[in-house]
């Protein structure tokens, strides 16, 4: 996929309802290109990401996967959809502190930080870091419950899927090493407090003892 045309795609998905304005768009993916310029790159980038969605689209025969009038661009909510779109709907149901379960449905869900392509883009960053935030919230509060209830195996798969999310996290870390040995995984554990220990070392801190966790 043309990097311009993935840009206005992850655009688009940051966006509430998957919408933006013409002006919006250009001031962030061609922020210094004459307008008349800008317009129609914008008009070329749609026409590719169309034929993302479908190769052999036909104006009159395709799904509305893009949408556009004079002013505005969106994708059709009922024909596409993504993983952070998902995530944020699911991080928004929660109310309060999560219940593990509900942390267990954003981790298997949540698959790393959003649009890393573009990751100096200050389109991109603002959503990237909000979404992210709410993950790790949702995550660390139910590693600490599941820790203090005993439901080990629950708390295990959560902190697994968050460390290869997160895999240099030293908090994601410890609460796996704890809950592997709380388990009674003492191999898996020792395993754990060697990868984090090494985490460590790589950045000159000297790990806490294996006793001490």
């Amino acid at each position: 996929m043309r990097r311009k045309v993935l840009a206005l795609l992850c655009l688009l998905l940051s966006k509430p309802r998957m919408a933006a304005s013409r002006e919006e768009i250009i001031d962030a993916l061609w922020p210094d290109t004459d307008p008349a310029a800008a317009l129609n790159s914008l008009n070329q980038t749609v026409y590719f990401l169309r034929r993302v969605f479908e190769p052999d689209f036909d104006e009159d025969l395709s799904p509305g996967y893009v949408e556009q009038n004079s002013d505005t661009l969106w994708l059709d909510p009922e024909l596409v959809s993504s993983r952070s779109q998902l995530c944020r709907s699911r991080l928004r149901e929660i109310r309060g502190e999560p219940t593990p379960d509900e942390a267990l449905s954003v981790a298997r869900e949540y698959r790393g930080r959003f649009a890393l392509d573009f990751l100096y883009e200050d389109w991109a960053a603002g959503y990237r870091d909000s979404l992210h935030a709410a993950y790790l919230r949702v995550i660390e509060s139910a590693l600490g419950l599941d820790i203090a209830s005993g439901h080990y195996v629950r708390g295990i798969e959560i902190a697994q899927l968050a460390s290869d999310v997160e895999p240099d996290s030293e908090e994601i870390q410890v609460a796996l090493l704890r809950l592997y040995r709380l388990s009674g995984a003492n191999a898996a554990a020792a395993e754990q407090y060697g990868h984090y220990a090494q985490t460590l070392r790589d950045i000159g801190i000297e790990p806490q003892p294996f006793s001490s966790l």
